[in-house]
């Protein structure tokens, strides 16, 4: 019986100590008892160092707090508790930086331990890396609000946004305008000397948007279309958003572009409108801005507001 005794807990500890994620032992007053398994070093520093120490003496306040929070409620409770939360290696006092460097995304997972082995009541801790999979909601965020290209917002997150910003104009009674321009060159660059081309003015006109709105914080960027860009100014009237689409206008102009050895500049269109009415809505909007646009068409100006 004792050499069978011997081989089970001989095969335990191989399997717990095979974990690649670690499991520590954390006592009711925040005491890192004992750690199982995290030998996965491409994921997880060596948590060895920190048994005997407290929350407090290792981590952040806040961190330390939380921490301490959830597991007096996981022995409170009797039940399962999960969180998510952030580290890296150089948060942790006592730690050599030998796991993963920067910031760490982990997913815990705390149940009461019931056994008095330890000297006071306990709980398992069992922590999960999950950087790779947080990055990854990251991307597909990033992908539902930007344009991949440029950078700037995307139509649908843009018209979130507006929505947002109308309904601050109206609550504050405060200006709103929009800003709309077309490349007009564009289909032109594109079929002279190709899409990357067509890329290259693209990329050239959110620079020049950015440099002038976004550089003093005066609104919102998106791309709406392939040639289309719009900017929502908050607390800006129609008039003042017309010199400043004026100042987009130069500034993507002034620079010439070189297309396989040929230096050309950039044209394009603005129409301009403003709230005009608490009744006025994103689709109002748009199709003032684009009657400006239309207004245009045959007329040798560049810039109008509607």
């Amino acid at each position: 019986m004792p050499q069978q005794l011997a081989t089970a807990q001989s095969h335990l500890d191989a399997i717990a100590n095979a974990f690649p994620d670690p499991i520590f032992i954390m006592g009711e007053d925040g005491t890192y008892l004992d750690i199982i398994g995290g030998r996965e070093r491409s994921l997880y520093a060596d948590g060895h160092p920190l048994i005997g120490k407290k929350y407090h003496e290792v981590l952040p306040q806040e961190l330390a707090d939380r921490f301490l929070k959830v597991v007096q409620i996981t022995l409170k409770t009797g039940r399962l508790q999960e969180i998510e939360y952030a580290l890296a290696n150089d948060e942790i006092e006592g730690i050599e930086p030998t796991g993963p460097q920067g910031k760490q995304w982990y997913e815990a997972r705390i149940y009461p331990v019931d056994t008095d082995a330890y000297g006071q009541p306990a709980v398992l801790w069992l922590a999960i890396n999950i950087t790779k999979r947080k990055h990854m909601e990251e991307q597909l965020e990033a992908m539902s609000k930007f344009d991949p290209l440029t950078g700037l917002l995307n139509r649908d997150f843009f018209l979130d946004v507006l929505d947002e910003e109308l309904n601050r104009a109206r609550l504050n009674q405060q200006p709103l305008s929009l800003i709309k321009i077309d490349l007009e060159c564009f289909r032109n660059v594109v079929d002279t000397f190709g899409h990357e081309a067509g890329d290259k003015a693209i990329l050239h006109v959110s620079h020049a948007l950015k440099k002038t709105i976004e550089t003093d914080q005066l609104g919102f960027l998106a791309r709406l279309s392939c040639d289309q860009f719009m900017a929502a100014l908050p607390g800006i009237k129609a008039v003042d958003a017309f010199r400043i689409a004026k100042l987009a206008q130069q500034n993507i102009s002034k620079q010439q572009l070189d297309f396989n050895g040929i230096q050309t500049c950039l044209t394009t269109k603005a129409g301009i409108t403003e709230v005009r009415d608490p009744a006025d809505t994103a689709t109002t909007l748009f199709k003032r801005v684009n009657q400006a646009l239309s207004e245009l068409e045959n007329s040798r100006e560049n810039t109008r507001i509607a």
